[in-house]
């Protein structure tokens, strides 16, 4: 997934705050997975390692989607 395409989804769930969207990356083939959510009324993207539960908030759309592309690129073979 490009970059920019993941900036559109993120600044598209972060206008619908209102309402709780979900966004599933699969990384390592399927063994974990990044769940993203913009929290609710707010303006702050939360990324969850499914497998580790650990949790990082970004208020920067442009912090969280590279996160999300450098963890998804990162774990591509070649």
């Amino acid at each position: 997934m490009k970059l920019n395409h993941i900036k559109d989804l993120l600044i598209i769930t972060c206008n619908f705050n209102a309402s709780t969207i979900t966004h599933t990356f699969a990384i390592d083939d399927g063994e974990d997975a990044l769940i993203v959510k913009c929290i609710k009324d707010t303006f702050i993207i939360e990324i969850t390692s499914r497998e580790s539960r650990h949790i990082e908030q970004y208020t920067s759309v442009d912090q969280a989607a590279e996160r999300l592309f450098n963890k998804m690129d990162s774990n591509k073979v070649s």
